[in-house]
């Protein structure tokens, strides 16, 4: 190859191997070649003409780049300093222009100008880059793209090849340096957020006490503030879009069915959600707790949560929990001497940040688990980990609600990955695996009853957090039992074996202990439900609806459907006493009206089998054998829990195996 007279060869080193300068087809035959690319011979023959080309050495480019930059900057320098010396002297003379706008309008110019040079000496190194082997394919490639075989630098730089490398153009060296950003034809609006009390929607006064209903019992589902420190001063400075979530699921409570007002904010809310999610100058904590209660409260629950998911991470909320773990177990370690004093207020806001994550975590499993929601977080260490932050100064008395939920939905989630659709295990494995899980849920609510129990600052909440936990426990395992039935594949009752016939009445008992436990003591639990996300109302519904279904299918005495009756009669009256917490306004709780609709076909039917039959003579044949009411209520599956919910176990029926059985007592005697 020969070289450029403007460049200058290092000799090359001593022990590598000659580059040869002729083309491999000249060299293969033995000829003379002349050096043209492609060469006369390769173009008389029509043949390929390949060179050798010399690699550049890479230490001797990175000096001649940066000879080139000094060179640059010193250019730049003087005219700096030039205008300066300009600058002054027509101060002195005319203060009205440091600079003539002809010289402000030009400098940019020239500078394009030499830039423009340089960047097509960084496109000839770009080339170089890619490897010391150039294939050529004749004259017509040649005359469509001759750059691409120009072996001529250009002169617009001092040292030539690496001289392109400025601050207005792309380079392609070793060490790129920051180009400037094309102006872009679209902008995203960064609109304020602004409260409902600024905006004229509602008034102070009112503000105040929807954010104060919150606060008596919305907060025990979504426990992820600080009382002390998250008041209506407090986050009404610090983030407008928190406070309007709040006083709109406040106004909801308030108004219980639903009113004009609370239809109005919640339509308003919705927008400035939309303005959250869009801009990312918006993302902040408070932004990821607007968006964890709306998940709660609105029928768009998976899709708002998967926003507040990913705004949590991109703000690092899921490394808050590892940083406060290890300060807190610096200051535990009582061997290590002399430890400087703590930052509290950093240790509080990364005790706010762990408690929205944590917040965040359970939802999200109770949404995987209940509702279907596609598999997102997942804890890979020992969730039992997540008790060290009950000894942080800043925790509160809701703190043990929310880490006993974390506990618990991590063994839920362990429940439901196992006993999925794709499950490898037999039935005797699913036996086994539910009396694993068993024992550990019992572990749980031991350990836990037992924290609740010696908490000092949980006396008065204490009935309340028991309350919550003996019907999470009852709940879980009605679940374990019914998703363990599901994956051993059996739906008709008759045709189940002796392990699958105890597990039914094992889920059954735990239908029965979670009704009584919601009845006996409505006060601290049932009455509550106002505050409550329509989750926890399909699962007092759905757990009626179960007993009822079992109780027909595995009976066992004669009072077991008057006791029923009674039970449900006082659920749907509790409930209604609570009162709805829909968002649609006149539309009332579709989970109230389910448990009303099925203890009106439960009561009817229970009329039906002891009026006198036509006979005359009383009846005597079990209650289920009543084939028009046994129609009626064994297929009375409502689509909320299809749809919406995966709760197994209404999908169960009996129908008997044999012919004897068809024409006997197919409804299992009493």
């Amino acid at each position: 190859m020969q070289a450029d007279d403007s460049l200058h060869v290092l000799p090359a080193p001593i022990g590598k191997k000659r580059i040869p300068k002729a083309c491999s087809s000249c060299r293969q035959s033995k000829v003379r070649c002349d050096g043209d690319r492609p060469c006369g011979r390769c173009q008389k023959l029509d043949k390929q003409c390949v060179f050798f080309e010399i690699p550049k050495d890479p230490v001797s480019e990175r000096l001649e780049g940066v000879e080139s930059e000094v060179q640059y900057l010193r250019q730049q320098l003087h005219e700096m300093q030039a205008l300066l010396v300009q600058n002054r002297e027509n101060q002195s003379s005319s203060p009205q222009y440091s600079s003539s706008p002809r010289q402000l309008r030009d400098r940019p110019e020239n500078i394009r100008r030499g830039s423009a040079c340089n960047s097509a000496c960084s496109q000839y190194a770009h080339q170089e880059e890619y490897g010391a082997l150039t294939i050529h394919s004749g004259t017509a490639e040649y005359r469509n793209n001759p750059q691409t075989f120009d072996r001529s630098i250009p002169n617009g730089s001092p040292n030539g090849v690496s001289a392109g490398h400025s601050m207005y153009e792309p380079s392609h060296a070793d060490n790129p340096r920051p180009t400037k950003r094309k102006r872009s034809c679209f902008e995203i609006r960064d609109d304020s957020v602004i409260d409902f009390i600024d905006k004229g929607l509602i008034s102070t006064e009112c503000a105040v006490s929807c954010f104060n209903t919150f606060f008596e019992g919305c907060d025990r589902y979504i426990p992820i503030f600080d009382p002390e420190y998250d008041t209506f001063d407090s986050i009404r400075a610090r983030s407008s879009i928190l406070l309007n979530a709040i006083c709109t699921i406040g106004c909801m409570v308030e108004s219980r069915s639903g009113g004009p007002m609370s239809d109005i904010l919640h339509a308003e809310l919705k927008k400035w959600i939309n303005v959250i999610i869009q801009n990312q100058s918006l993302n902040c904590l408070e932004s990821v707790q607007a968006m964890l209660i709306v998940a709660c409260y609105s029928s768009e629950r998976l899709l708002i949560l998967s926003f507040a998911t990913r705004m949590a991470l991109d703000l690092g909320l899921h490394e808050a929990f590892e940083e406060l773990t290890e300060v807190l177990a610096i200051k535990n370690d009582e061997n290590r001497p002399g430890m400087p004093g703590h930052d509290f207020e950093k240790e509080r806001n990364l005790m706010q940040k762990s408690r929205t994550w944590f917040g965040l975590l359970v939802l999200e499993h109770i949404f995987r688990v209940d509702g279907g929601k596609p598999p997102g977080i997942r804890l890979t260490g020992n969730s039992r980990r997540s008790r060290i932050l009950l000894s942080h100064p800043s925790t509160t008395v809701l703190d043990l609600r929310l880490f006993s939920q974390v506990e618990l939905n991590i063994l839920r989630a362990t429940i439901y990955d196992t006993l999925g659709a794709n499950t490898a295990l037999d039935s005797p494995a699913i036996s086994d695996f539910v009396h694993e899980m068993k024992v550990d849920l019992d572990i749980w609510f031991d350990d836990w009853l037992r924290i609740i129990g010696a908490s000092m600052a949980a006396q008065e909440e204490k009935p309340y957090l028991l309350a919550a936990l003996r019907v999470q426990k009852c709940w879980a395992e009605m679940m374990l039992n019914c998703k363990a039935l599901r994956a051993m594949g059996v739906e008709n009752v008759a045709a189940m074996s002796s392990t699958e016939r105890n597990i039914l009445l094992t889920a059954k008992a735990s239908a029965r202990r979670h009704l009584r436990l919601i009845t006996v003591e409505p006060e601290f639990y049932l009455a509550q439900l106002k505050y409550a996300m329509d989750f926890v109302w399909a699962k007092c519904a759905f757990s009626f609806l179960l007993l009822l279904k079992l109780s027909r299918l595995l009976p066992e005495r004669n009072e077991e459907h008057q006791e029923l009756l009674d039970h449900g009669n006082q659920l749907v009256h509790e409930l209604s006493k609570a009162g709805s917490n829909s968002n649609q306004s006149g539309a009332g709780n579709i989970y109230l009206q389910i448990l009303k609709v099925s203890i009106e076909k439960f009561g009817r039917a229970l009329r039906e089998s002891q009026q006198p039959s036509t006979r005359g003579s009383t009846a005597t044949s079990p209650f289920w054998e009543l084939f028009d009411a046994q129609a009626d209520l064994q297929w009375f599956v409502p689509e909320q829990f299809v749809s919406e919910w995966d709760f197994p176990g209404l999908n169960l029926f009996y129908f008997p195996t044999a012919w004897q059985d068809f024409f006997g007592d197919f409804s299992l005697a009493m």
